[in-house]
């Protein structure tokens, strides 16, 4: 199967739509195959270093060793070392918008290192605050300053784990971010912040895994099996607490049952 079929979810959807509104290629990272174009056929595995369901980072940390390791290790098998730094440096008239969570910022953190200074004005990056202070100080120019006002914004709203994607899509269709540089785009994206405001954020229930996949399997023929909307349903309708790494698995299992 190809990247693109592979890999679902908010996150992947909102960076296909980017890529598609601004007619760009699009790369996705991967702790299993490390940079990978969308359209690639790749094999179906189930690997990450987020905690959660297929999370190599215990085995990493039992092993003395960190994400950023582990993508280093990986592409020097490929002979493709430093792969996303690599693609940008070498592409000098085009903009690269980067939108990771914070445990893959750390996994490149090495990769991002081989950036040119020359290469720095044409990068965004979007990441949460967590993974905003992970950056390199002199990358920091790249980071965009997106916070949680974001969730203000009811079209552009959702879970932790998809932030990244959806800032970007922000940036992209709302202030045209991918048309200016560095301190411009940032003082653009700091105009909008304030202009919204963070939404309070409801009491949501602990349960169970048990208790999570039955409220799945009650609910699944209402979504029609829909990942997305079945995770909505669980954080903003039963108000249950369950993280995207967590869902994720309890959903395929709830899948594989069913189908």
């Amino acid at each position: 199967m190809s990247a693109g079929d592979l890999y679902v979810g908010r996150a992947m959807s909102e960076s296909r739509a980017v890529a598609s509104r601004l007619t760009g290629s699009l790369h996705v990272v991967s702790a299993g195959l490390g940079l990978a174009a969308w359209d690639v056929f790749v094999p179906n595995y189930d690997l990450t270093v987020v905690p959660g369901a297929g999370s190599i980072a215990p085995a990493l940390a039992e092993a003395g060793y960190g994400p950023a390791d582990w993508w280093r290790e990986l592409n020097a098998l490929k002979g493709t070392p430093l792969p996303l730094s690599r693609l940008i440096n070498d592409a000098v008239r085009t903009k690269f918008l980067v939108a990771l969570p914070s445990a893959y910022i750390c996994m490149l953190e090495h990769d991002l290192g081989g950036l040119d200074t020359s290469a720095l004005d044409r990068v965004c990056i979007f990441t949460s605050r967590a993974g905003a202070g992970m950056v390199a100080s002199r990358l920091q120019r790249c980071v965009m300053h997106y916070d949680e006002r974001l969730e203000g914004h009811k079209r552009y709203a959702g879970t932790r784990s998809d932030f990244p994607q959806r800032a970007m899509r922000h940036f992209v269709e709302e202030l045209d971010g991918q048309l200016l540089g560095g301190e411009s785009a940032n003082d653009a994206v700091e105009r909008a912040m304030a202009q919204l405001k963070q939404p309070v954020i409801p009491q949501r229930e602990r349960k169970t895994d048990e208790e999570i996949v039955e409220l799945i399997r009650s609910e699944w023929a209402a979504h029609k099996g829909s990942s997305t909307r079945l995770h909505r349903y669980l954080r903003d309708t039963a108000l249950v607490a369950c993280e995207q790494s967590r869902f994720r698995g309890l959903w395929r299992q709830v899948k594989a049952e069913i189908l």
